[in-house]
């Protein structure tokens, strides 16, 4: 073990080093607490699966679920004379799945995210091409704002549960508008063709969604969150088909060109949050194009809310977050092209630091359980395995834990334990483990320090009787 002596690694806890109180946020390179979730995109759908793995949630410590609210699917597919879209009670509307869900989540102490996206044909724009995917088409703000509103109002907090007279149905007072607008296969056209060029589409169309939607949810809740959609990490030159995420943002927000010049803007984005979908190769890899975003690029999109900010494009006034709704690393097994399952843990946890080291408090693991399907398509995405068995990764989710070496023996060490207290850096030695040094956490379980402990160590985290995966340095 090259560094420092054995003695001088042990030396901070046999010593009984003092810890001094809890590290002040403000003295953090990134917030006091990070929020950890699941996107459940293909878990809720699954009445069983529901029942089975949203208590698993709430053991691994994951605090939020994004529940897919799709539109096409809970509201008719024609629509009768008789429909009355803002109205959560109305007959038409098939509401089965996602009071299931919501229910489900709540009873497991879940924060629900409810991503409202997909609009059924009727709400669509005229003369869709083929080549457009159903629910893509110029969605009518108008109807997205009916069905909008009739979701805020059923998950109230005042409606009544049909499935338990007497009682509610839950509150839920976070709602993302649309998914991943900057992509075809979501909204349709990213792209429109004047004279000789193309002239991105996309954005006008989704601002108008978004602020309908904006509207609809606070006139129902005033305190409510809205999140704008989460963006795809990686475009296409102009016209051919993904509009690159930083574009996107600038166009949604009327800012031009890398010089972000504010342009007219007769109707600008009302939203509490942006949210980002940074899939990379590795948590530290750069996106090659300036316009995309890994998951070290975050600040990309910094750059750009800013200066909506201070310009007023991005209303209401007041600063506004950062969210990651979407990650994740495909395992090998079960994807033949997956990574390693040991990889798949470091990445988790590494993922988890670059966020957070960017300002995001809130980052949402993809897959909970493997969804199966076609190697390199997001079959190994889960934390556990297709049959319930869990991965590595799992540790990692619920103790996130990295120890990055400078180069020079200073380690950066970071990580989110599952509960508030002073945590205990171990070594491994010999076979065994051994104290190193002690952290103190904030009151949302991060801890951070940078020390000279030397190199090429196997480290972990440890709460009581909760550990950290092991880090190799």
């Amino acid at each position: 073990m090259r560094g420092l002596s054995s003695t001088a690694l042990f030396a901070a806890v046999l010593t009984g080093a003092l810890l001094g109180g809890a590290p002040s946020a403000s003295a953090l390179p990134g917030p006091g607490y990070l929020a950890t979730g699941f996107d459940s995109d293909t878990l809720v759908f699954d009445g069983d699966q529901v029942d089975a793995w949203f208590p698993r949630m709430e053991q691994f410590d994951a605090t939020w679920v994004r529940i897919p609210a799709s539109w096409r699917t809970i509201a008719p597919a024609n629509r009768p004379p008789s429909f009355v879209a803002a109205n959560p009670g109305d007959s038409h509307y098939n509401w089965s799945y996602l009071d299931r869900a919501v229910r489900d989540a709540a009873a497991s102490n879940e924060h629900v995210l409810l991503m409202l996206d997909s609009a059924p044909s009727w709400a669509l724009g005229p003369n869709p091409p083929s080549s457009a995917w159903p629910g893509t088409w110029r969605p009518s703000p108008t109807a997205y704002a009916a069905f909008v509103r009739a979701v805020a109002l059923r998950y109230s907090g005042h409606f009544p549960d049909p499935s338990q007279p007497g009682q509610s149905l839950p509150l839920v007072s976070h709602f993302q508008a649309w998914n991943e607008p900057n992509l075809p296969v979501t909204l349709a056209p990213q792209w429109t063709r004047v004279g000789h060029s193309w002239v991105p589409a996309s954005p006008t169309i989704y601002r108008g969604l978004l602020n309908a939607a904006y509207a609809s949810i606070k006139s129902v809740q005033p305190n409510a969150y809205v999140l704008a959609a989460g963006l795809g990490p990686y475009g296409d030159p102009p016209g051919a088909a993904r509009m690159r995420p930083v574009l996107f943002l600038r166009e949604l927000l009327c800012l031009h060109g890398a010089s972000l010049h504010p342009e007219r803007c007769d109707a600008p984005a009302h939203l509490d949050a942006i949210d980002m979908h940074p899939y990379a190769f590795t948590p530290t890899i750069h996106a090659f194009n300036a316009d995309d975003v890994s998951v070290p690029d975050l600040g990309r999109l910094s750059r750009v809310l800013q200066a909506a900010l201070r310009t007023g494009r991005a209303l209401p006034r007041g600063q506004k977050s950062i969210w990651v709704t979407e990650v994740d690393w495909s395992s090998s097994p079960p994807d033949s092209l997956g990574i390693p399952l040991a990889q798949q843990a470091r990445y988790v946890a590494l993922a988890f630091y670059e966020t957070w080291l960017q300002g995001v408090s809130h980052t949402f693991w993809y897959e909970l359980l493997d969804p199966g399907g076609p190697a390199g398509s997001f079959t190994g995405a889960g934390l556990f395995f297709a049959r319930g068995l869990a991965k590595p990764a799992t540790v990692a989710f619920r103790f996130p834990f990295v120890a990055l070496d400078d180069g020079n023996g200073v380690l950066t060490l970071w990580g989110r334990a599952p509960t508030a207290g002073v945590v205990t850096v171990e070594v491994a030695r010999g076979g065994t483990w051994g104290p190193l040094t002690q952290l103190r956490t904030t009151r949302g379980g991060v801890f951070y320090a940078r020390q000279r402990i030397g190199s090429h160590l196997t480290l972990r985290a440890r709460l009581g009787a909760i550990a950290s995966y092991p880090w190799s340095s």
